[in-house]
């Protein structure tokens, strides 16, 4: 069963579900559940966690769940913390895509040691044709 929160309502505080939510109005607090989908038109101030989650609308916060779609009309601002992401184009994103979920059912730590490298950049640009032909052009001999 499904637990729907309507565009009508905004909630001050935690949401949380044994099973799914859908999201259509407002939350300011995290949210927990199972599958999460937050529409179009809803918004969320605070972390998301869920096995999956659907973001449509907004979220102002961090996503943490093994799996995370961003629709083309997503707006994104925070961290994204997940184990497998699908990015539709059109999706905005202001933060860093954390592909470090553990394997287990714990949440995230954050390290605060040195030793990563630095986060991926959350959109590249794709190489241009001068650049691509430049890399597979073969060797031209030289006179000795």
């Amino acid at each position: 069963m499904v637990s729907i929160i309507s565009k009508a309502l905004k909630i001050k505080g935690e949401c949380e579900s044994t099973e799914d939510i859908q999201i259509d109005g407002q939350i300011e607090g995290d949210v927990h559940g199972v599958g999460v989908k937050i529409g179009q038109d809803a918004k969320v101030k605070g972390t998301v966690f869920g096995d999956e989650v659907e973001l449509a609308g907004t979220v102002e916060g961090k996503i943490e769940s093994k799996k995370v779609i961003l629709t083309g009309t997503a707006r994104m601002i925070g961290d994204v913390w997940h184990q497998d992401i699908k990015v539709d184009s059109g999706a905005f994103i202001s933060g860093n895509l954390k592909p470090e979920l553990n394997k287990s059912d714990k949440k995230p730590e954050l390290s605060t040691s040195g030793n990563k490298p630095a986060p991926k950049p959350v959109a590249a640009t794709a190489p241009s044709i001068s650049s691509i032909n430049a890399v597979n052009k073969p060797e031209q001999p030289t006179a000795d």
